[in-house]
């Protein structure tokens, strides 16, 4: 009976373990999604839009894509348990309110799609782009995101 309830106590800690290791795993796969959205928002948009460098219509809409393309499956990478550990600015609003949480994501995909066309139109276009997409961003944001000092 002692070596069974070994086992059972072994098999427990590293069910834990492993599951721990996985919210690791997703915690930096959506922090690496939203460094890739943020650089290419920061990097590139607003220092375009600010006149900090050049406009180019294909590093515009590139851009804009690389955000939409990191957006698509976001919501994904919140399952239950991932709210804690590691280093996280994820609110704990995104498990109590996931419909609105996917809703917003939903909304930065759909904006980001409209908004590549006009990222690559010209200089006006992109700004109306940056704009609207720093709106949608916000948004999401103001609710679902830990501001860390």
């Amino acid at each position: 009976m002692s070596k069974l309830k070994s086992a059972v106590a072994v098999l427990a800690l590293l069910s834990v373990a492993g599951t721990a290791f996985a919210a690791g795993d997703v915690i930096k796969e959506r922090q690496d999604k939203m460094k890739a959205i943020g650089g290419a928002m920061g990097k590139v948009l607003v220092k375009m839009v600010k006149g900090e460098e050049p406009y180019d219509a294909a590093k515009a809409k590139a851009a804009v894509e690389t955000m939409s393309t990191n957006i698509k499956g976001f919501t994904d990478l919140f399952p239950a348990g991932s709210e804690k550990g590691g280093d996280t600015e994820a609110a704990p609003k995104i498990w109590s309110d996931m419909a609105g949480f996917k809703a917003a994501a939903a909304k930065l995909e759909q904006v980001a799609s409209v908004q590549a066309a006009n990222a690559g139109k010209d200089l006006d276009g992109l700004k109306a782009a940056v704009g609207a997409l720093g709106a949608t961003c916000k948004g999401c944001h103001d609710d679902y995101r830990i501001k860390k000092n």
